[in-house]
């Protein structure tokens, strides 16, 4: 097997691990019927699977190199596997959310590990292509399981979205076991300690790492209520479900076009910050004025909100390889953008469902959005502003 296909199947790991974030929101108004959830419930079941990378993504991503690229990946589809196959016969509230926070680890641990182990893998010129197909993994997994669950779900039940996909994983884990040979780990006695101090303390990888929370929890919070508000609007569940897949997608086409702009020598810069422009005009669109734009109108905010922002997730991990301290500390890089990522995907949908729920309105949510969106701009000025003084 070539380099091009071992390098896919770490790509594929991405995709397999954001299938098991996209499989519960189509399941949400399955579970409040079946289990008797709350709409607030729904949110923390949404946003506990960001538990362990709100906690723990710096300190995770300091051993990665320690611990070895392969068995990392591999630790996070087992731990994936399990929770989905437990998860499928459970009929416990309390059960699904302590198996969410596993998967939050094995999610954790498969997206921590796979940029610098792609980076060791692709050769230098194509790693911003590589890194723009590895960007996409959180919208083309989340649109693979949103498009396929709710057909699975009307016809075998939700349980059986979780145990086809621990079959999945654990089909994926024994593919990387036999046809994925370890990388070269010559920087592993690094000090975990000296990692973590040297992330910290640089500029630059605390302007990635927040950069990437304004934006993180915005999408994860969007698509994750899309399916709740199509069905407020009596949209079925199966075409709610394509439409919001075809939303998740797009980000993953939007990340890849990135990738394909940087290879070609777009500004990092440009693109960031066109997203976030995008992003705000979206945003205002689609939750201010929701109860007065055709659904069309509305759609087409959505769809062009997750495009574009897009862009704004793939130029964060390419130049989370070059903005790193030394090339020993990107996944300690990684590990902080994640953890700002994780922190705000934990916060937004628990709070966008409180201000729902107390407002009876999406109106504050857009201003809320689109609040995040101008602080992202800001922070991507000093950023790039930061690499202009280094250089």
């Amino acid at each position: 097997m070539k380099w091009m296909s071992k390098d896919i199947l770490i790509i594929a790991a991405g995709f397999v691990a954001a299938m098991h974030i996209g499989k519960l929101p189509p399941a949400i108004p399955v579970l409040q019927q079946q289990l008797g959830i709350s709409f607030i419930q729904s949110g923390l079941l949404l946003s506990l699977v960001q538990g362990a990378g709100m906690c723990f993504g710096l300190l995770i991503g300091s051993y990665i190199q320690r611990i070895g690229f392969k068995f990392c990946i591999l630790l996070g589809l087992a731990l994936l596997t399990l929770a989905s196959l437990l998860g499928s016969f459970s009929q416990s509230i309390h059960v699904l959310l302590g198996l969410r926070i596993l998967e939050g680890f094995g999610f954790l641990l498969v997206t921590l590990t796979a940029p610098a182990f792609i980076r060791q893998m692709v050769p230098v010129e194509q790693l911003n292509l590589k890194m723009g197909l590895w960007t996409s993994y959180m919208g083309g997994g989340m649109g693979i399981a949103l498009l396929i669950a709710p057909f699975v779900i009307m016809h075998f039940g939700w349980a059986s979205v979780w145990l086809n996909l621990s079959i999945l994983t654990a089909s994926l884990f024994l593919m990387i076991t036999f046809w994925v040979p370890r990388p070269d780990t010559a920087l592993n006695n690094m000090s975990v300690l000296g990692l973590i101090k040297d992330t910290l303390t640089h500029p630059a990888a605390w302007l990635l790492a927040l950069i990437f929370g304004t934006y993180a929890g915005q999408w994860f919070a969007l698509v994750g209520f899309l399916p709740t508000i199509y069905e407020q609007n009596h949209i079925s569940l199966q075409l709610s479900g394509a439409l919001t897949a075809s939303v998740s997608i797009a980000n993953a086409v939007g990340a890849f076009a990135c990738g394909l702009m940087l290879q070609r020598g777009f500004q990092a810069k440009t693109l960031v910050q066109v997203g976030f422009v995008v992003l705000i005009i979206c945003a205002l669109s689609f939750y201010l004025f929701k109860d007065y734009l055709p659904f069309l109108l509305q759609y087409l905010s959505v769809f062009g909100f997750s495009l574009f922002g897009g862009l704004v997730a793939a130029v964060i991990f390419a130049q989370a390889l070059h903005f790193a301290p030394y090339s020993a500390a990107i996944s300690t890089t990684i590990g902080l953008v994640l953890q700002c990522s994780a922190i705000s995907q934990f916060m937004l949908p628990p709070t966008i469902a409180l201000i729902v729920s107390e407002t009876n309105t999406w109106l504050w949510v857009g201003i809320l959005m689109s609040s995040l969106s101008v602080i992202g701009i800001l922070l991507s000025q000093r950023l790039f502003n930061l690499k202009k003084q280094i250089a």
